[in-house]
């Protein structure tokens, strides 16, 4: 193993490893002075793994009786990269990730190796479709194509029968794919559409028993949800253009999430809590947003733990009934108080912006496991004194500024201690931001 990560000095890497001939990992990510692989006769005959992120390599020539052991090939961030040539005969490649890459997969020419069990193309801004041979991937698992401009759902994938992920997010071209058959994918757990154009979800949907996550938030062309699976454990779910499903057959969901991003026109949606919400007795997460709530309606089990609600009318704010709640998240609600705050002994966080009527915060005083209070006020609000330590990250709202736009709640969030977060997360590119994100959730795994 040969780790050079983040080496920014390192130009040129054939004369240091031409001689490590049982070299099974090479790390070369961020370096960004790298532009291209050495000759590979030699050291690639054992390599197993082949790390390029962030580097600024134009180009991945692999020829085809080298490279034989190799078993994941990641170039993510690779913004100059191009250009791969074809990589069927590498039969033991299980993981390919191009995230971000200027890399065109000719339908005509390209061969993915048929053992791949992973492949990323995300932010691949000229993938516009998959090469046929995709259909014989039969170990794929995960498919992630988010941000790509893809057009039409690939029919080629419908009948990989291990396939158990499929993120399209944001493909803003991706059209409505209502006649596609997908009850051969068997296997799928997880199921992204956020941000795309989808008018429809295949009718078919339901039949997937093994369906864990849905992701349909800010699918603004979704007129009708079909019957989903009783198997969904996750749940996001956000358009202007159809109203909320009966949901009281999922009694299986540990988060949802229902909420629109944008203020609908006309003002508050006429939405009301749906009924038989009370069934999902298993929600731990719960997101809502622009629809006039009965709380008595909501899960009042002991597994809701964290409850997020966003333009929101609540003509009886009593929260004491969620009595089991560790997070409460408030943003732009129109209620005049919050009633029970003194009942909610699990209560650990509790963040408001922008809730103009709530003032008083004097009921957090005894909690036992409170440990921060934080939100966005027009005016300062009373709190107690503590008797224990509690973070307290309480900002005022500033006079707008004459030339000042955009909704309120993103104005406010600017002013919170998120403030750096937001900064250095928009310094890197969104590749970057991927890769960084994927592995966070592989150490979550192990």
């Amino acid at each position: 193993m040969l780790i050079l990560e983040d080496c920014t000095w390192l130009s040129e890497i054939g004369p240091l490893i031409s001689q490590l001939k049982k070299l099974r990992s090479l790390n070369l990510r961020k370096c960004s002075l790298v532009k291209k692989l050495p000759l590979q006769p030699c050291w690639m005959q054992s390599l197993r793994e082949l790390l390029i992120d962030e580097t600024g390599i134009k180009e991945i020539i692999i020829d085809s009786d080298s490279l034989k052991e190799l078993q994941k090939l990641s170039a993510c961030g690779c913004t100059e990269l191009g250009y791969i040539s074809p990589i069927g005969h590498l039969t033991k490649l299980e993981s390919l990730a191009l995230d971000g890459t200027k890399i065109n997969l000719d339908p005509e020419t390209f061969e993915f190796p048929r053992n791949l069990w992973r492949l990323s193309l995300r932010n691949c801004s000229m993938v516009l479709e998959l090469p046929p041979s995709v259909r014989e991937l039969r170990n794929l698992k995960t498919l992630k194509m988010g941000g790509t401009p893809l057009r039409e759902f690939p029919e080629d994938i419908v009948n990989l029968k291990k396939l158990e992920e499929i993120d399209f997010s944001g493909c803003t071209n991706l059209e409505a794919q209502d006649s596609c058959d997908i009850s051969g994918l068997s296997s799928l757990r997880i199921l992204r559409l956020s941000s795309s154009i989808v008018a429809g979800l295949p009718q078919n949907i339901c039949g997937l028993s093994r369906l864990q996550t849905l992701d349909i938030l800010e699918c603004d062309q979704l007129r009708v949800l079909p019957e989903l699976p009783s198997s969904l454990q996750s749940l996001r779910w956000g358009s202007r253009k159809t109203t909320v499903p009966d949901l009281s057959h999922l009694t299986d969901l540990k988060e949802l999430l229902l909420k629109d991003v944008q203020h609908p026109v006309g003002g508050l949606l006429n939405l009301k809590t749906p009924r038989n919400f009370s069934t999902l007795t298993l929600l731990q997460e719960l997101t809502l947003s622009y629809m006039e709530l009965d709380l008595t309606q909501l899960p009042l089990t002991p597994s809701l733990s964290t409850v997020s609600l966003e333009h929101c009318k609540i003509p009886e704010p009593k929260f004491s009934i969620l009595k089991y709640l560790s997070e409460l998240k408030l943003g732009n609600c129109n209620l005049a108080e919050i009633d029970g705050l003194e009942d909610l002994e699990r209560l650990e966080v509790l963040e408001i912006i922008d809730c103009r009527s709530i003032t008083d915060l004097n009921g957090l005083k005894d909690l036992p496991r409170l440990r921060k209070v934080g939100g966005v006020f027009s005016a300062q609000p009373s709190l107690p004194e503590f008797t224990r330590h509690v973070d307290k990250d309480i900002c005022g709202r500033k006079k707008p500024e004459a030339n000042s736009s955009g909704p309120a709640i993103g104005r406010g969030i600017t002013n919170l201690a998120s403030k750096q977060l937001l900064k250095d997360a928009s310094s890197k590119s969104t590749a970057a931001q991927l890769f960084n994100k994927d592995e966070k959730e592989k150490k979550k795994q192990k």
